[in-house]
């Protein structure tokens, strides 16, 4: 699994990247990765509210909808709530990572984007009709633009650093 994901960055970081027809600025991708920790952040409070206000309207709604006997509709709905869990969870691991520019942070929030996307398709599919096809098509662009940021910031988040220049020794004085 890890070598598909290795792949899958590689290519998709020949095609946002290496083969991309635009190029964002150095100076505002070296801004984007050193601030996407307080992006996550930002993210993972607003995720954790909407966690917060969504729990206890299921509960009602699996109470009303096992009443009505609509329990696959419930299902989803509690589905929706775990995919958005696991990802607020993501970002909450993924911020400090980023803070200290870690690859692993970056690793995090590109799994994260690919998991949301393969839970919108899988959803779309669930429901399929004219609504979910342009649903589908929304989240391809949203993701697409999501990646793009993602892999413009991708060099500063692997490793490579510059070595520090040594410390240069003083000339022993030269004797006549």
């Amino acid at each position: 699994m890890a070598g598909t994901l290795d792949s899958l960055e590689t290519k998709l970081n020949g095609m946002l990247v290496t083969n991309a027809p635009f190029q964002l600025p150095e100076n505002f991708r070296k801004w984007i990765a050193t601030y996407a920790w307080i992006f996550a952040l930002i993210g993972l409070v607003l995720g954790i509210f909407s966690l917060l206000i969504l729990l206890p309207l299921l509960g009602f709604a699996s109470v009303l909808g096992t009443a009505v006997g609509s329990a696959g509709l419930i299902f989803f709905a509690w589905l929706s709530f775990a995919v958005l869990l696991g990802y607020v969870v993501l970002l909450g691991i993924a911020t400090p990572k980023l803070k200290r520019m870690e690859k692993s942070g970056w690793n995090l929030i590109f799994y994260s984007t690919l998991f949301f996307f393969a839970y919108d398709v899988f959803n779309a599919l669930r429901d399929f009709g004219a609504g979910a096809i342009f649903t589908l098509l929304w989240n391809v662009i949203v993701t697409t633009v999501s990646l793009y940021f993602i892999f413009q910031m991708r060099s500063y988040f692997l490793g490579k650093k510059p070595a520090a220049a040594k410390p240069v020794a003083p000339a022993a004085p030269k004797k006549d």
